[in-house]
This record gives C-alpha cells, sequence and structure tokens, in this order.
C-alpha cells in the first residue's frame, strides 16, 4: 500500500483504510477458524506447495494488517519498503495457487471429478479476482483513496474460501447447503457496509461498487462454468499437464 508522491496521509480513518485493522483481525480469525481442519490441524501430511502457498497468504495477510498501522504512524519510508515485498508476495501466491490447483486436479479419482472440477474453477477464480484488485492497486499506488480500497478488496476473495471451509467443518454431512453461499453472503455484507460507510466520499467510493460487480459476475458463473463441457475438458487437461 502507498501514499501520494506528496507523502499525504489520508485524514479521516476508514474502514478500507487507517481503520481497517478490526475487521482485518476478524479475517485473520475466519482464516484461522475455517482452515483449522484442513490446514493448521494437520500440518505433518501437507506437502510443501501447500506449506508454501499458505505461507504466501499468511505473508499477505499480515502486510494489510502492518501497512494501515505504518500510515497511521506516519512511518512512510517502511511502508513503501513493505510494500515492494508485494511484488514478490503476490505473483507467488498466484503461482503456488495454480500449481497446487493442478496437484488436485491430477490426483482427483474419477468419483471426485466433478466437485475438483468445480474447486478448480472457485481456485481460478479466486486467483484472477486477486490479480486484477491487487494489478489495480499498483497502478493506482500514487493514489490513496484508490490504492488502500483496493487492495482491501484483494482481502475480501479470501472470505468465501475461509468461511466455506468453515461451513463445511461445522455442518452435518448431508445437508444440502452450498458452503460458498455463506461465504458470498457474508462478503456482498461487508461490501455493503462499506458502501454505506462511503456514500459521501468525495474520491473513491466507486471503487467498492466495481468490486461488488466482479463477485457478482463471479458468483453468477461459479453456478455455470463448472458444469459446461468446456471447462470439464479444460480441467481434464489441466489434470494431465503433471503427467
Amino acid at each position: 500500500m502507498a501514499v501520494s508522491a506528496t507523502g499525504a496521509v489520508p485524514r479521516r480513518p476508514g474502514l478500507w483504510g487507517l481503520g481497517s485493522g478490526v475487521w482485518m483481525w476478524s479475517l485473520v480469525a475466519l482464516a484461522a477458524a475455517g482452515f483449522w481442519k484442513t490446514y493448521f490441524s494437520r500440518l505433518g501430511l501437507a506437502d510443501a506447495v501447500t506449506h508454501l502457498h499458505a505461507g504466501l497468504m499468511l505473508a499477505w495477510m499480515a502486510m494489510l494488517l502492518v501497512q494501515p498501522w505504518l500510515v497511521r504512524t506516519r512511518r512512510m519510508a517502511l511502508h513503501r519498503q513493505v510494500g515492494q515485498l508485494s511484488y514478490g508476495v503476490m505473483p507467488g501466491i498466484l503461482v503456488t495457487a495454480l500449481w497446487l490447483s493442478q496437484v488436485r486436479m491430477a490426483a482427483a479419482p474419477p468419483e471426485m471429478f466433478g466437485l475438483q472440477a468445480m474447486l478448480l474453477y472457485l481456485g481460478m477464480a479466486a486467483s484472477l479476482m486477486l490479480a486484477v484488485f491487487w494489478g489495480l492497486a499498483i497502478r493506482h499506488r500514487r493514489d490513496p483513496a484508490l490504492h488502500a480500497r483496493y487492495m482491501v478488496a484483494t482481502a475480501l476473495v479470501m472470505i468465501d474460501p475461509a468461511m466455506a471451509r468453515l461451513m463445511l467443518a461445522l455442518l452435518p454431512e448431508g445437508i444440502p447447503f452450498n458452503p460458498s453461499w455463506a461465504g458470498y453472503a457474508a462478503t456482498f455484507a461487508v461490501l455493503a457496509v462499506l458502501m454505506w460507510c462511503e456514500r459521501g466520499a468525495a474520491r473513491g467510493r466507486g471503487v467498492f461498487r466495481f468490486v461488488t460487480l466482479v463477485f457478482v459476475v463471479n458468483f453468477v458463473l461459479m453456478h455455470v462454468v463448472p458444469g459446461t463441457q468446456p471447462w470439464q475438458a479444460f480441467a481434464r487437461g489441466w489434470g494431465g499437464l503433471g503427467g
């Protein structure tokens, strides 16, 4: 995250910027709870790629927590130095996410192909959204009003994976409930709060409207694309890359 070329610091600590710490810590707690059963409680069973991806994601969340604090305490030089780490961390997240999706697609037994094809779409869509929001944040790195909001959007992408896993861990088996509904409900709720709080903002309030549109489009596509023949053909080819 960056500030303007003049070093100006936003005056009002909105939920998207200097005052984002509370709900960012809430996201950390959600991620810990959501990934506890599938990752944190069984660290010894995970492979190296999973550990690398998890470590990079934790590094990204740490950056989202520390950067607003550095701005608030006016440590701008350190803020810019930490921000430069994103040029390595985010590409690493995207590469390891794609790597993991290929490994898991290749290992899926025939009876699990449909589910894994769905998970492949979810993972690739999340990676694309991360790349888009981060890319826009970097493009607007000298405009704090836009930059900080797009960085917050990268955090919103993490809600669905964590919430979906938490729902799968808590709900009894056999309940006809799509866990991603809970994740997207939480995401849209956060976006609604952000847009309501920003209804009078002089600049940047269109960012969360755009982010909401991206999530809405993906929510629709996730119920359509994975079941199509072209996607399933792609999933088979993707899983066969390592063979």
